[in-house]
């Protein structure tokens, strides 16, 4: 059945509609260094932040774990729920609270459009005493024109319909700062190297070509965004993928 959107779909969310997930800096290779990590520990209750379709919460869920998945954008929490049987919050990370608190908090390219400092003291607060905080992002680096981030975010934003990198200019070591003075302690971190697009795969193209049939204007999107990926230019050292799994103290 044919969809009727109200506005143009945005890059993430064409590919929600087609099924395309683990599309995060380092992709389902980082999803599973953060989900090592975790299994560690053995958290009883994850939340999940940003979930998108789902990808990594049903990763959560067949460990056997509690997940509460936050996912406010519209088109992607409808996917994501008719994938897995579950309902997701709809509204922003800033907005959630709960007062039973949380074994680990996960998120795959979300918190680089927060408020860091304030995200991470909420993170800090939904968590349990040494409590496990996964995540990857994207971040700038030290050869990046601090001035242009700006520029940056909003050109990207305008052209995908969400921003490739933060508008403030923050590298790894900021981030890093910030965690610290939020009251983390590191357990463990690597870089994952600059973002770029997946290679393509058999089940990549077969979700492609059988969900771009049901969805034809999400298809369109997405083959329109493909022939503008090289624009707006950005030098290939300005930004950087890292991952990285935190203790609550």
């Amino acid at each position: 059945m044919n969809t009727v959107f109200p506005r143009r779909l945005a890059l993430h969310e064409a590919l929600a509609l087609l099924r395309v997930g683990d599309i995060h800096p380092g992709g389902v290779a980082a999803t599973e260094f953060l989900l090592c990590e975790l299994d560690k520990v053995a958290p009883r209750r994850v939340l999940e932040v940003g979930a998108g379709i789902g990808f990594t919460t049903e990763r959560l869920l067949r460990r056997g774990w509690q997940v509460t998945a936050i996912e406010p954008n519209a088109v992607m929490r409808r996917v994501l729920e008719k994938r897995l049987a579950i309902r997701a919050y709809p509204d922003s990370f800033e907005t959630f609270d709960d007062p039973e608190p949380y074994d680990a908090v996960i998120a795959e390219s979300v918190f680089y459009r927060f408020n860091l400092e304030q995200a991470f003291a909420r993170v800090h607060r939904l968590l349990r005493p040494d409590g496990r905080f996964a995540l990857v992002d994207m971040v700038w680096t030290d050869a990046a024109q601090p001035d242009a981030a700006p520029a940056v975010a909003a050109e990207t934003e305008r052209v995908f319909g969400i921003p490739a990198a933060s508008a403030a200019p923050l590298t790894w070591a900021s981030w890093k700062r910030m965690l610290a003075a939020a009251a983390f302690a590191e357990v463990t971190s690597e870089r994952v190297g600059a973002m770029k697009p997946p290679p393509p795969q058999p089940q990549r193209r077969r979700n492609l070509l059988l969900n771009g049939v049901r969805h034809p204007v999400a298809l369109a999107s997405y083959l329109s965004y493909r022939k503008a990926t090289r624009s707006p230019k950005i030098p290939n050292d300005w930004l950087e993928g890292w991952m990285g799994v935190w203790r609550r103290i």
